[in-house]
């Protein structure tokens, strides 16, 4: 068995951060519905794409099936109120207005299920001042924070590559619905779950937080580096390939003068502390960089690694996924998509006894729309 086997999930979100939550729940055994309108989630129509399919759809979607429904027309909330009373949790990323008038929101769907769990996505949160305000990812990065301690030092703020607050919010929405099905356990009801994007960026800057609420002092942009020790950085190779190593503290800047055959520079008074390596970080990053350069990227991982040193190699997309202890780790699964073969990541929380799975490709659009409706006892029709 898996986890979450029984667990029926109703995702009726778009975008990113409300499906990627479904995913996770869908990933660890529960059986996920995606609702999509006539036209498809938004993200379907996003990016590079090949035939009708789009790399952001397909990377954030596996593990559910695709029904087709038109919300606005009676046919399509019947739909619906099938799902919903089928369902143990929908998630949603809509706005308060369109919960409401599309039945979505929690008195509307406890009332046809009293121990439906609603998890509900926003960016700013349920209620209060930006309450129904319209936000993505990068506005989040901007609002919390996040983009001023982001960048090169002395540069302009910059967000991350990856839409971090999407993911780290689905994250939580996750965590929030086991601990809700939990609490039903034990009091039998369902309850609504709120998780906003600013929530969430702030909660993973919880470092750089408490470094402002104990001493009142900003974060600043410190690119590839931190300022609470040294060496930690990026360094270009021979071959023009980067590994980033860092040693927080004398052991391992010990380990790293070995591989490097300069033991004596443990005993320089420039960088015989981690006060001193701070003090003449820029000196000390030249002597690596020197070092490093002489070698190729995997001499020098081979010989860092030997030496016990944190360190490893700054790969590619074709390097990472060709990457031995990536490949060990399932992070790499390949599906039967509608298009034939298709790889998608893996599941990434390991469980000993129920271990999730990779189930299902990524779905096309409306690609189970009769075969749910089948399973609900509802008459097929056009529901689109």
């Amino acid at each position: 068995m898996m986890a979450l086997e029984g667990i029926k999930v109703l995702d009726a979100a778009s975008m990113l951060a409300g499906p990627y939550c479904a995913t996770l729940l869908g990933d660890l055994g529960a059986e996920v519905v995606k609702v999509e309108p006539p036209a498809g989630d938004e993200t379907r129509r996003f990016g590079p794409r090949r035939g009708d399919d789009s790399g952001v759809f397909v990377g954030v979607n596996r593990n559910k099936r695709s029904v087709v429904l038109d919300l606005r027309t009676d046919r399509g909330r019947e739909v619906l109120a099938g799902l919903v009373a089928w369902a143990d949790i929908v998630v949603d990323n809509l706005r308060p207005q369109a919960r409401r008038k599309l039945g979505l929101d929690y008195g509307t769907v406890s009332a046809l299920n009293p121990r439906i769990i609603s998890v509900s996505l926003s960016s700013f949160g349920a209620d209060g001042p930006y309450a129904g305000r319209a936000g993505i990812d990068p506005v989040a990065q901007a609002l919390t924070g996040f983009m001023a301690v982001t960048g090169p030092r002395g540069g302009a703020p910059t967000k991350a590559g990856p839409p971090v607050g999407d993911a780290t919010a689905s994250m939580l929405a996750a965590v929030g619905a086991l601990a809700a099905l939990r609490a039903r356990e034990i009091t039998g009801r369902g309850q609504q779950v709120d998780v906003s994007l600013i929530d969430g960026l702030l909660h993973v800057q919880a470092p750089y937080t408490g470094q402002y609420f104990l001493l009142g002092t900003q974060q600043p942009r410190t690119g590839n580096g931190i300022d609470w020790y040294a060496p930690y950085n990026a360094y270009r190779c021979g071959d023009g390939r980067y590994v980033h190593l860092a040693c927080y503290n004398d052991k391992f800047f010990t380990n790293l003068c070995a591989a490097l055959e300069r033991p004596d520079l443990a005993e320089d008074d420039r960088f015989a502390s981690n006060e001193a390596r701070l003090a003449h970080r820029d000196e000390l990053d030249r002597v690596i960089g020197e070092h490093l350069g002489e070698l190729t990227r995997d001499e020098a991982l081979e010989r860092l690694w030997a030496a016990d040193v944190i360190v490893g190699p700054v790969n590619d997309y074709d390097e990472v996924f060709t990457d031995p202890q990536v490949l060990h780790n399932g992070m790499v699964v390949e599906t039967a998509h509608h298009t034939g073969p298709l790889r998608v990541t893996g599941v990434p929380v390991k469980l000993s006894d129920t271990p999730g799975s990779v189930r299902r490709p990524p779905p096309g659009l409306g690609e189970h729309t009769d075969e749910v409706l089948a399973e609900l006892n509802i008459e097929e029709g056009d529901a689109s």
